[in-house]
């Protein structure tokens, strides 16, 4: 198959074929990345003829839900607090599904269980749902006021490149200036070395891995800046309005200065500070192994091509070559 229209998620580089799951083809992006579905899957998609979100659906999902509710996703929640410049007095679970992580944090932050909201446009049945108060059926223009930040798990993957542009006008529509959103997908790097199977059209409803190069276009046109998260492959954050984008330093350095309310929001619970912890934990151990592969990397790097760089330079200057070959022992 040809590609025959140009990339609609970075309108540059072109989809070419890459595989064929269950009968529906993906292609890649040969500019930024991104995996999609072919454009006809992306189509049956928006009109409802693809994947439903149904009760069979659900049984599947709840109980990864519930996993990532009670494990993972609050270590995110906490995250969005320790990363954000702004005080997080509302947080918003983006496609929350059953609501799992507002009933987790009520659970840990009783004292504060008012910040946490949460909107699923296609809930479980009403048994499986959140007791949260603060749990809506609806879209997000459905919601009232503004959020100083939240989450977004396992959602975008489902979304063909149209439909997550329309997500993003509405998020952007309740987005407090700088609000800050943590967003768990799984990018193509990820798919292809270690996770083919996360392309899935009928079961999971995969039809899409996006890439942070490729997202940077989509999130831009709708005001967010992209921080990719360095060590995590299948994460990012998106900050409304324009900011400097931040290295594996930046984002720490966030972490260590957290703003004083909002380390004491998280420290709130009768859990003491054990959500804060989770946080700072959580944002240390893929930023600092981050930097650490790459300086593997680099000193390996450099020990390959130091004898050549040596031989390169004893045709220049026979003198210094051998001292430098003294001094590194060679």
């Amino acid at each position: 198959m040809e590609a025959s229209e140009p990339c609609p998620v970075c309108e540059a580089g072109a989809l070419r074929p890459l595989r064929e799951v269950d009968g529906v083809p993906y292609l890649r992006c040969d500019g930024c990345g991104t995996i999609l579905a072919e454009r006809a899957f992306l189509d049956r998609t928006m009109a409802g003829e693809a994947r439903q979100y149904d009760d069979s659906y659900w049984r599947d999902e709840l109980s990864s839900a519930r996993q990532r509710g009670y494990g993972a996703s609050l270590t995110r929640l906490a995250e969005v607090f320790l990363y954000a410049r702004r005080p997080i007095r509302r947080f918003l679970d983006v496609s929350c599904g059953a609501g799992t992580l507002l009933d987790a944090a009520a659970e840990l932050l009783p004292e504060i269980a008012d910040t946490f909201w949460g909107i699923e446009p296609f809930p479980p049945p009403p048994e499986f749902r959140a007791r949260h108060p603060n749990y809506r059926v609806g879209f997000l223009c459905d919601l009232e006021g503004r959020f100083d930040g939240g989450t977004c798990i396992e959602v975008i993957e489902h979304l063909p490149p149209e439909i997550l542009a329309m997500m993003l006008g509405q998020l952007a529509a309740v987005s407090e200036p700088g609000a800050l959103w943590y967003f768990n997908s799984t990018q193509p790097d990820f798919v292809l070395r270690d996770d083919p199977g996360y392309l899935d059209p009928f079961h999971r409803g995969h039809i899409a891995s996006y890439s942070v190069e490729g997202l940077r276009h989509v999130f831009g046109a709708a005001g967010f800046t992209v921080h990719a998260l360095p060590g995590r492959d299948w994460a990012f954050l998106a900050e409304y309005g324009e900011h400097p984008a931040m290295d594996a330093n930046g984002l720490l350095t966030r972490v260590w200065t957290a703003m004083p309310e909002n380390r004491a929001r998280l420290e709130a619970g009768r859990f003491g500070s054990l959500l804060l912890s989770a946080g700072v934990e959580g944002a240390r151990c893929y930023a600092e192994a981050a930097t650490a592969a790459w300086a593997v990397a680099e000193r390996r790097r450099l020990m390959d091509e130091g004898p050549a760089m040596i031989l390169r330079a004893a045709v220049r200057s026979p003198g210094r070559a051998i001292a430098r070959l003294l001094r590194q022992g060679r």
